[in-house]
């Protein structure tokens, strides 16, 4: 019988033994990884982490020689994005067309090393289902050390995803450090420094951040010092002003997009931070606006003003992301919104160029109930879209969300392919969605510290892992927790 590799999360798609007899590779004393210069970061990282796990090695830049782990661009057997070759024979040898496919068969071996120096002769070919896998941090609400977050990046890319998600602002606070809005700032955030070395660190791991500065709602932080563009309903409930206000500063949290003020804001804003952030999107938030419109008549009335007799309120907030998107796109990123803010809408339509992530079925109610714009209105619109399913996809911290928190079992029974809803998309929309993420939500940012929060969070990232990569293939839930235990955690 054919030696087996040792287990990874999540696990590989193809595995060829070599013929019987065949000689295996030996990780040694003498072993070195060799990259030459396109792959020598990538390289580095991984003698960083074999060096941590007990198994001290150097790099090199040529010549290879028995017992080496070589890394080099070349076929992979599949013209897959972010796919990788691993051929083990008296060297372990990984190539791959990118650097993505690169740092995955990395930690790909990584895996294995950790768990045995010798691996039997034959080859692998792997590539993921989905070409968004990642987690999502709500540093808005609680704030997260720079090591903290590191850390996450590490978890995350061990297990082969890509995306990281960082909610930058909300009711508690605004985590970086504005030179142009300096009264925005709130006393924890991440200076320049510190988004330097988290962003250093992501691209060294191929994890690729996503920012979020979430308007028009959410902007307790940012309005906390400019009341004078707070959105004032016309008339207030006791209800009302408990949804309207942050617990300490009694701050409403949705900027009035009536007032020509608001969007000078908004655009300093976001032309001062958009071109810090390397990656390819930008996400503007737009979710959790205003869901009850007659109490706030002056949106309607801005609405046919400025667009036109058959507008509906909720085109308000249409225009804004169109607006905004605009400036996002003129420093060439791709914006991203949530989709519930696009519920209300009547005239106007979201620009198709909007990555939709996709959490509530709702038009502000409980995110299962219906009323709201399906996932397929959005595909058949042009829109691609992430699944941000409520339940199971979402894990508060505290609160009265956390009672609703699906456990890591529910994830597992789950599919990236079903929505909140119920629905699937059309076979002819399926190529528009992109796979999904774990959102970490601290609506109460005492419930949890940070580091009560790794252990929950690596137990749902784990199966999220396995689910976007190739699905749970008909392996046992309990089977899975072993090899999650096997491969440990860097």
């Amino acid at each position: 019988m054919a030696q087996q590799l040792p287990v990874t999360v999540p696990s590989i798609r193809h595995w060829e033994p070599a013929a019987a007899g065949t000689t295996g590779f030996t990780l040694g004393p003498e072993s070195r990884i060799v990259a030459d210069g396109e792959y020598r970061e990538t390289a580095q990282r991984l003698a960083e982490d074999l060096t941590r796990a007990g198994k001290p090695i150097s790099t090199a830049e040529n010549d290879d020689r028995p017992g080496d782990i070589v890394l080099r661009r070349g076929e992979t057997g599949t013209p897959d994005a972010e796919s990788y070759r691993i051929v083990l024979t008296d060297r372990l040898t990984i190539t791959a067309n990118d650097s993505a496919g690169m740092t995955h068969g990395t930690q790909t071996a990584l895996q294995w090393l950790r768990q045995s120096s010798t691996l039997p002769g034959g080859t692998v070919e792997d590539h993921p289902d989905y070409t968004e896998r990642g987690l999502m941090l709500d540093t808005g609400r609680e704030f997260f050390p720079v090591d903290w977050v590191k850390a996450r990046i590490r978890d995350a890319a061990y297990l082969r995803m890509n995306l990281l998600q960082l909610h930058l602002s909300d009711t508690q606070g605004f985590r970086l450090a504005s030179i142009t809005h300096p009264e925005i700032t709130s006393p924890e955030h991440y200076s320049a420094a510190d988004l330097r070395e988290i962003l250093a660190y992501a691209r060294s791991y191929g994890i690729e951040i996503v920012p979020e500065i979430d308007m028009p709602s959410h902007m307790n932080a940012i309005l906390a010092e400019h009341q004078d563009l707070v959105l004032r309903p016309a008339r207030t409930t006791a209800q009302d002003a408990a949804q309207d206000n942050t617990i300490a500063g009694g701050v409403g949290g949705k900027i009035d997009l009536t007032n020509p003020a608001a969007y000078q804001l908004i655009s300093d804003i976001l032309r001062e931070f958009v071109p810090q952030f390397p990656g390819r999107y930008w996400h503007l938030g737009c979710d959790e606006y205003v869901s009850d419109y007659t109490r706030y008549p002056q949106l309607g009335d801005y609405a046919t003003g400025t667009f036109g007799p058959g507008a509906e309120p909720g085109d308000v907030i249409v225009g804004f992301a169109n607006w905004a998107a605009e400036i996002v796109e003129s420093f060439g990123k791709t914006p991203r919104v949530w989709n519930d803010g696009f519920d209300h809408a009547g005239l106007l339509s979201p620009k198709p160029e909007l990555v939709v992530q996709y959490w509530s079925s709702s038009a502000g109610g409980l995110p299962w109930l219906p009323g709201g714009r399906t996932p397929e209105e959005f595909t058949r619109a042009g829109h691609s879209i992430l699944n941000a399913a409520f339940t199971p996809t979402y894990f508060a911290t505290g609160g009265p969300a956390a009672a609703l928190n699906a456990p890591p079992e529910l994830l597992w029974a789950w599919d990236p392919g079903l929505f909140v809803n119920g629905q699937r998309l059309p076979e002819s929309d399926r190529s528009r969605l992109r796979g999904s993420m774990v959102f970490v939500w601290c609506d109460d940012p005492t419930a949890l510290t940070p580091e009560q929060i790794v252990t929950p969070l690596r137990a749902r990232l784990a199966v999220m892992a396995q689910q976007l990569w190739s699905g749970t293939g008909g392996l046992a839930y309990p089977e899975f927790i072993a090899r999650t235990a096997a491969v440990a955690w860097p």
